[in-house]
């Protein structure tokens, strides 16, 4: 029978740290989306307005 370290949590330690990993990328690639979706609304709305002034 093979010998089991049962207490060694560097593997688990390991997966808490990747988790972590995952969670900032998915936060960060979050925010740029709606960082995005801000500058198309403000955008269209000035590009808007600026066709409506253009148009008089």
């Amino acid at each position: 029978m093979v010998d089991q370290n049962w207490d060694d949590d560097t593997d688990y330690h390991q997966a808490v740290g990747r988790a972590w990993v995952m969670v900032a990328i998915a936060s960060c690639c979050s925010l740029v989306v709606i960082g995005l979706v801000a500058a198309a609304v403000f955008g269209a709305g000035i590009f808007m307005a600026l066709t409506e002034a253009l148009s008089r």
